[in-house]
């Protein structure tokens, strides 16, 4: 009898002891399974949705990633990632309204910003009153970055930066005296616009033509006759894919001469070049370190194929550094609280896949700027430089 007896209460004891680590087991997997939300408003529809798919699918690739290495550690706690993206249907109300609902309902602690500068700076205040991060990947406009927008941040190239480098390679490596520009009627191409007038009266050349059209346009015979007539060395087009492939379509359908040059990044895209066949041949295209070849962007380039079945586009790699660069920044900080990160995102330096991402105490990392050629169908960069 008594030997039962210690063999119950040994029974027991085990089983007690069993479900104490089953129990502490499951309270370490709670710990390890606490969810950080991130927010996005990256078009999925509209005239900016080529550049917002690249975006999303960016966002997305970097969340899978991460949460397949075990998620990120944060201070004492270890998250797994959510994206919520939000389309914008490429309108400014719809890009606000998100923004309201990410930081009010969804209470993101960052919000990875639209493609176009227009809406972005329409939901930086949003953003800024409700202390949560925008971080801009593609927004170039100057404007994005302000002393006003503590909380706006930027790791890509901004319309200056971009734009300088191009206007130098155009009057000091291809001789050019004059020079026409087409730009989206958005802040970007304003922005663009006005750098392109600058930088070309400082090299003693000079903008003849400077004209806009809406985004998203599809007839550009007006403003080509007014090239044509005004007879250019070189034309500086800003447009994104949908309005970008009709644009260089017509151009070559007119078969007007002048060097061509697109500040657009997009430009360098596999969507753009399969819509725009060999009408983008002999294109030159300023792009940010996209079109660089590194170990890191190859490693990176052979990883993606392997789960995706494809190369990864630019706007992908760039998304996916972007959240990178913000994951970091909170392990620096030891917090997801956005005030904090912001402090942090201004003393880091990060090595990404594209390049090092260093703030020096600025919203605005430095980046990478290079010049390209589309030959053979191909993108051959011709010159880089690094610019803040």
């Amino acid at each position: 009898m008594s030997h039962k007896i210690h063999s119950t209460r040994r029974i027991l004891l085990a089983s007690l002891a069993f479900a104490v680590t089953g129990l502490t087991a499951l309270q370490a997997q709670a710990q390890a399974t606490k969810v950080l939300t991130l927010g996005s408003i990256l078009s999925l529809t509209g005239p900016n949705a080529s550049i917002g798919k690249e975006g999303v699918f960016g966002v997305e690739y970097a969340v899978k990633q991460v949460n397949a290495a075990g998620g990120v550690r944060i201070g004492a706690d270890t998250y797994t990632l959510q994206n919520i993206n939000i389309d914008d249907e490429s309108k400014v109300e719809r890009a606000v309204a998100a923004a309201e609902r990410l930081v009010t309902s969804d209470k993101v602690p960052v919000v990875f910003t639209t493609p176009a500068s227009t809406t972005t700076l329409a939901v930086l205040p949003t953003l800024e009153k409700n202390k949560t991060l925008g971080m801009s990947f593609v927004a170039s406009a100057p404007a994005v970055i302000s002393p006003e927008l503590s909380y706006s941040f930027r790791s890509t190239l901004t319309s200056i930066n971009n734009v300088n480098p191009s206007v130098d390679f155009l009057v000091k490596e291809k001789g050019i005296k004059t020079i026409a520009y087409l730009g989206r009627n958005d802040d970007w191409g304003r922005a663009s616009g006005k750098a392109i007038v600058a930088r070309a009266n400082s090299l003693g050349a000079q903008v003849i033509v400077e004209e806009y059209f809406e985004t998203g346009a599809t007839d550009f015979s007006a403003l080509l006759t007014k090239v044509r007539a005004a007879n250019p060395d070189a034309v500086i087009g800003a447009a994104f894919i949908e309005d970008g492939v009709s644009l260089i379509k017509q151009y070559r359908e007119l078969r007007l001469k002048p060097v061509f040059l697109t500040p657009s990044t997009i430009w360098s895209s596999p969507t753009f070049l399969k819509a725009a066949g060999k009408n983008a041949e002999g294109v030159y295209v300023a792009t940010g370190s996209t079109t660089s070849d590194t170990p890191a962007i190859r490693a990176f380039s052979q990883q993606f194929e392997k789960v995706n079945g494809r190369k990864p586009l630019p706007f992908e790699t760039t998304a996916y550094d972007s959240v990178m660069v913000v994951l970091e920044a909170m392990k620096k900080a030891g917090s997801t609280d956005p005030t904090l990160v912001r402090d942090a995102l201004r003393k880091l330096e990060y090595k990404g896949v594209l390049q090092d991402y260093k703030f020096a105490g600025t919203n605005q990392s430095e980046v990478v700027i290079n010049v390209n050629e589309i030959k053979d169908g191909q993108v051959k960069m011709i010159s880089s430089l690094i610019t803040r």
